[in-house]
This record gives structure tokens, sequence and C-alpha cells, in this order.
């Protein structure tokens, strides 16, 4: 009885060890990249995630880059690739920006974005004065995307230089506002989830006013999304900021603005990049008012 309980016991251990040395589950066709900013000074790692068909191909493709890494790189590469496989979104390459440790120390992810993503500094709000202290980066943030980030990817991948997206939730959101009104070339598409519009009292409204005021005219394509169960505050100041650019008559500026039933500020990234990617894109399904062919059904 001893010998079986020991024998038991053993493969009881050998099964556990086998678990414990299972290799962790990585996102195929993807690498990350360090690259350190002389602009910001920071630290960054890039999530790269290439096509599919990357490989196998000569082409350039559209470049998407995302705020936020940690949730947004694995939220947005499996809702492209599992469009892209029903060609409802062309192939792209995807890169995240991300801030070493932001994983797994809040307060790391805190200080980071709030330095890079708001235009101005503010003494008070977001997540307290103790992050205000650093806030005011975006500037620097923008010239570190524009003169550092997008040349390396555009020298290493095969990218397009001439289709750009960027996507940004919250403060995320704020800063892709901040770029489309101050230097709107540096993409072709955005997509802007609960934009953090009451950043600094508004400040992205006079920034707005300065963008025209200087004659600057966006040429993108942009979606903004929000969700309705959100404050009031957040969606008012959204359609408030689509109002006014609808407003100005921009000849090559095509907004969208879309507000989510049933969805509060921390469970609408999903559906809201997820519809903004459709449409900016200009996906098949919704030109044609077609919805996406179920599991099983043929996409031909």
């Amino acid at each position: 009885m001893g010998r079986v309980l020991l024998a038991a016991i053993l493969v009881a251990c050998a099964a556990l060890t086998s678990v414990a040395a299972a290799e962790p589950y990585a996102i195929p066709n993807s690498q990350v990249v360090s690259l350190h900013s002389k602009q910001t000074g920071a630290d960054y790692e890039l999530f790269v995630a290439l096509p599919l068909d990357y490989a196998k191909t000569r082409k350039s493709y559209p470049v998407v880059y995302m705020l936020d890494a940690d949730y947004s790189f694995s939220i947005v590469r499996n809702v492209v690739q599992h469009f892209v496989e029903r060609d409802d979104l062309p192939p792209m390459i995807l890169v995240a920006i991300a801030y070493p440790g932001a994983a797994t120390n809040r307060e790391t992810y805190k200080k980071n974005r709030t330095r890079d993503y708001t235009p101005v500094y503010a003494p008070a709000g977001g997540y307290g004065t103790e992050y205000q202290k650093v806030s005011g980066g975006a500037a620097k943030f923008r010239s570190f995307i524009a003169t550092e980030l997008v040349p390396m990817i555009e020298k290493r991948f095969r990218a397009d230089r001439n289709d750009r997206t960027i996507i940004g939730h919250s403060y995320g959101g704020l800063f892709a506002t901040y770029v489309l009104l101050t230097e709107p070339s540096l993409f072709t598409r955005y997509i802007a989830v609960s934009p953090s519009l009451w950043y600094a009292k508004r400040v992205a409204f006079a920034m707005e006013e300065t963008a025209a005021e200087s004659g600057v005219r966006p040429e993108a394509k942009v979606f903004f999304g929000v969700g309705e169960l959100e404050s009031q505050v957040m969606s008012d100041d959204v359609t408030e900021l689509y109002r006014r650019l609808k407003n100005r008559n921009y000849r090559r500026l095509d907004m969208t603005l879309r507000i989510f039933e049933e969805e509060r500020h921390n469970s609408v990234f999903p559906v809201a990049v997820t519809r903004g990617l459709l449409t900016v894109f200009d996906s098949p399904s919704l030109r044609h008012g077609h919805p996406p062919p179920f599991a099983g059904q043929s996409s031909e």
C-alpha cells in the first residue's frame, strides 16, 4: 500500500512539473523592441505585430500606432486579425507604445501616461497632484513619435509612409485629439475613445480655436467614440468638439461620432476600437450595410 501511494505521489509531482514547465502563449508574428527617446528622456517598449503574410510578400502595409499598450495591444491585435481573415480589414502592422514595468506597477503606469499624454501642465486633476507634477509633456511625446518612433518603424519594416493610424483611450484619446489639432498630418486616421477633453479646464477647445485661427486644415479620417453610461461631461465634451470641427467645414476631414449604449468608461474600449477600425478603414461590411460573416460562413 505504501509503494502504491508513493508511486501515485510521484506521478502527481511529475504532472505538476510538466504543467509548470509549459511555455507561455506568445502572440504570433510579434516582437518587442526597446527604444530610448532623446525627446522625452524616457525608455519605451514597442509591441510590434506583423501581418501573417508579411514574410510572403514585398508590399508595404498601413501602420496602426496604439497608446496604453499593456491593455490595447492584445485587444487590437486580435480584433484586427479576426477581421483581416474575413476581408473586412486590410493586413496592417501594429505598433503599441509601452512603458517598462507599467504592466505590473500602477504607479509607473500613471506617471508615464500623465507625463506623455497631457498637452499642458495642470497642478490638479487626473490621478492627483503627485502625478500632475510631471504633466504637460505631450509636445515632447509627439516629437518622439514624429522624429524617432515613426522613422525607426518605417526604416525597419515595410510600412506605408502615407497610411498611419493612432488609437488612444481616455488620456490617450486626449493625446490623439491634441495631435489632430496641432500636427494633423502626422496620421491619416485617428481613433479617439472617451478622450479626456475636460483636462486643464477644457484646454483642447482653446487649442481647436487656435488651430482654426492659424489656418490648420486637418485632412484625416477621424472616429470619436464614447460610452453612454460615462459621465455627462465626457459625452457632452466629445459631442461639442465634433460639432465645432464639423462647423469648420474642413473639406478633407471625414469624422464619425458614435455613442455606445450601455458602455462605461472602463468597458467601452473594445467595442469602440472595433467599430473605429472598421470605420476609418472603410470596411466593406459597413460600406455596403452588410454585417461581417458569421463563423463558418464564407466571406466570398
